[in-house]
C-alpha cells in the first residue's frame, strides 16, 4: 500500500494523506469527509491549501488537532480554533511513531514543507515555492513535490505574450512555484527513490 494519497491538487484545492496525517485542507468538506484524519500539517494561508469553513468543521466534527507555523496559528485562534500546535522551521516534532520537521518555503507569503519520518521511511512534501536553494533531502525515500510548470515552455509562453501586450500568470507562477526542471534536479540530486508530483499547473 503506498503511504501517500492526493485526495486533490491544483488551484482547484489541496488535500493529501501520508500514513494517519493529513497535509493541507483546501477541499470543501464534502470531498475530505470519508479520509479525516487527526492530524493535520497546514501549510500556509491560501485559500487553496486552507479552507477556512473545512478547517472549523473539522476542529468541531473530528476533534483535528492543527500543526501550523505562527502567522498560520494566529489565523486559526481568530476562526476559533484552540486546539494546534505551533511548529518552528528546523525543529522536529513526534506525533505517535511520525517524526515531522517543518522546512521553510520560498513563496509569496509564509510557508513550509514537512519532512516526515515514520517506520525508518523519509518523506518530503512541498509545494508553492520558487525554489529549493539550500534544502536537501538526501536518500529520502519518497517526495510529494510541486511540478508546477515547464520552464521552456512557460518562458515561451511569456515571451509571446509580452510581444502581443497581454500579462500572462506564468510570471507569478514562476516567481512563486517549482518547474518540472527544477524538482526532477532535486530529485536526482538527492537521490530519492519515489517522486509523487503535485500542484501540477493549468498549462
Amino acid at each position: 500500500s503506498k503511504m501517500f494519497k492526493i485526495l486533490g491538487t491544483g488551484s482547484g484545492g489541496n488535500c493529501f494523506l501520508f500514513g494517519d496525517l493529513m497535509i493541507d485542507v483546501g477541499l470543501p468538506y464534502s470531498k475530505i469527509r470519508d479520509d479525516v484524519k487527526k492530524h493535520v500539517l497546514l501549510t500556509h494561508i491560501h485559500g487553496d491549501h486552507f479552507n477556512k469553513s473545512t478547517i472549523r468543521k473539522l476542529a468541531v466534527a473530528h476533534d483535528v488537532i492543527f500543526y501550523a507555523h505562527a502567522d498560520l496559528c494566529t489565523v486559526l485562534e481568530s476562526i476559533g480554533i484552540t486546539s494546534y500546535v505551533c511548529v518552528e522551521a528546523g525543529k522536529a516534532y513526534s506525533i505517535g511513531d511520525y517524526k515531522i520537521s517543518p522546512v521553510l518555503a520560498y513563496h509569496d507569503v509564509f510557508n513550509i514543507g514537512y519532512r516526515i519520518l515514520i517506520n525508518g521511511h523519509k518523506h518530503f512534501h512541498i509545494t508553492d515555492t520558487a525554489t529549493l536553494e539550500g534544502i536537501t533531502a538526501k536518500d529520502y525515500d519518497s517526495g510529494s513535490i510541486e511540478c508546477n510548470h515547464c520552464e521552456i515552455a512557460a518562458a515561451k509562453i511569456i515571451e509571446e505574450s509580452q510581444e502581443n501586450g497581454e500579462f500572462t500568470h506564468l510570471i507569478g507562477a514562476m516567481n512563486s512555484h517549482l518547474s518540472v526542471q527544477q524538482t526532477i534536479d532535486f530529485v536526482k540530486a538527492n537521490n530519492i527513490k519515489k517522486l509523487y508530483p503535485i500542484h501540477v499547473g493549468a498549462s
